[in-house]
């Protein structure tokens, strides 16, 4: 009995028509060779990146090492395995052809990465699944790539803005007075930072992927999974001002707590996420109905053949689109310019707090970061701290957060309170350890109209409105 299920799994490896579509999925693959370099480059610079690989095995393992079933949750819906024929390569064709017009257009990396991930899923979602289009597929797929760094700067301000209202509102019925101001909560002379951890960026991430492999695992229907993650989002939300509510209590200091409950609660909320994630796929998975016994592994144990009649044209057209888009990093590529013209730039200050400025050269990290940088950038030190100072005119992603330049490079980063120094400016704070060596780094950006913020995300929704501004971003980096 073993041996025939053992056999029946890997029917589509003898299946000589089947090789047809194993060849068109490896020419994907070498096609969008451009996106594994870059995934590969931007895991080996992040180590927080590393996650996507948890996503990318959970994809590999439905895929290939996962029992096969055509059964999409929906009894009356089910689509058969069957009759893979040449229009199934349509949608692959054209989100190929999107890629390789991204180049065309200079879409970013990250952009490009998704489409091509959307194209590879069509063709993976027909071939081993029966579907169009499995939404748990393209979850974990898109979750491999490395876009936790692009989701705390697009995402973490709006979200930590969200936490930061709802916690006021949940305070204030406490009767605390409680008030919000940007991604800070003012109670009496206290500021109380919500950090970017309290944004739930990195849980945000967890908890769409375990919504994702459990649809997957429970085989939901497209409309299920959809709907798992949607309730996930919303368990993460209110995990996370259940969080910002906790540790309030703890950083105002109305509580006397030890200082390892900051990160208990942060893996209280995170428990209960996960455990709210379960109960909600679970629950999805006990509301669907199943299809007949002998439908059911009829369907599961036909093999996925192409329908030749007049359908090599559209493996033609699809191996032709799949050469171009391996050409297209070349066809397209222009020299990157890494040393951007400010307009209005008169030159960094002589001085900082009150201490002369030495200047420094570069080191291989800024010139890494600093590519097609709108501004200029200079690396100073008074005698006793390291100084970076950005001139920026632009809103712009490649404004790091410094901390991300400081895990690239091996160093292990906690967020720190907000600081508030003697003039009264904000800025944020973490210490970063490597070896026997541990930073305090502070960062802020400002303009000389008035405008301060505390981190890059909060910066860049703000410069969006500008359309020639000029702002100064300053890091400070000293020996503990």
């Amino acid at each position: 009995m073993s041996t025939d299920k053992s056999r029946l799994k890997f029917d589509w490896l003898r299946n000589h028509k089947s090789s047809v579509i194993v060849f068109a999925f490896a020419l994907q693959l070498v096609a969008f060779w451009a996106v594994w370099r870059w995934l590969a480059l931007r895991v080996w610079t992040s180590a927080e990146e590393r996650w996507g690989f948890l996503a990318l095995a959970a994809a590999i393992f439905f895929v290939f090492g996962w029992s096969k079933s055509t059964f999409t949750g929906e009894g009356n819906k089910l689509e058969s395995q069957n009759s893979f024929s040449g229009i199934d390569l349509v949608p692959a064709i054209l989100f190929t052809m999107m890629y390789i017009v991204g180049f065309a257009f200079a879409m970013p990396p990250l952009a490009r990465a998704i489409v091509a991930m959307t194209a590879i899923t069509f063709l993976l979602s027909r071939w081993r699944f029966g579907k169009t289009f499995h939404f748990g597929l393209y979850g974990l797929l898109l979750l491999s790539l490395p876009s936790v760094a692009s989701l705390q700067f697009f995402l973490g301000y709006p979200l930590r803005v969200v936490v930061g209202k709802a916690t006021a509102k949940l305070l204030q019925m406490q009767g605390l007075d409680v008030w919000r101001e940007g991604v800070c909560l003012h109670f009496g002379e206290k500021l109380i930072w919500i950090d970017a951890p309290c944004s739930g960026v990195k849980m945000l991430w967890f908890g769409l992927f375990g919504a994702a492999f459990l649809a997957c695992f429970f085989r939901l229907s497209n409309l299920k999974t959809l709907a798992v993650c949607a309730l996930a989002f919303l368990i993460i939300l209110l995990g996370n001002i259940f969080r910002a509510s906790a540790l309030f209590y703890i950083e105002a200091e109305i509580i006397s707590a030890p200082e390892f409950m900051h990160e208990a609660v942060g893996v209280f909320s995170f428990v209960f996420i996960t455990l709210g994630i379960v109960v909600v796929a679970q629950f999805w998975r006990n509301s669907q109905s199943h299809p007949s016994g002998s439908q059911k592994n009829s369907l599961e144990h036909s093999s996925p053949k192409l329908n030749f009649e007049a359908k090599w044209y559209s493996v033609f057209i699809f191996s032709v689109v799949c050469v171009l888009a391996f050409t297209a990093p070349f066809l397209f590529t222009t020299e990157k310019n890494t040393n951007v013209a400010a307009h209005n730039f008169s030159g960094f200050p002589a001085t900082f707090e009150g201490f002369a400025l030495e200047e420094l050269p570069l080191t291989e990290r800024e010139k890494f970061f600093l590519e097609d940088f709108p501004g200029k950038v200079g690396r100073f030190s008074d005698g006793k701290r390291e100084i970076v100072i950005r001139f920026v005119t632009e809103a712009t992603r490649k404004l790091h957060p410094a901390s991300d330049c400081f895990r690239a490079i091996g160093y292990a980063t906690k967020p720190l309170p907000l600081k508030v120094d003697g003039e009264g400016k904000r800025w944020s704070c973490f210490l970063a350890a490597k070896a026997d060596e541990q930073l305090n780094v502070c960062e802020r950006i400002y303009d000389f109209s008035g405008g301060e913020w505390t981190d890059v995300s909060a910066w860049y929704w703000s410069a969006l409105n500008e359309t020639n501004g000029e702002w100064w971003a300053i890091t400070v980096a000293e020996r503990k």
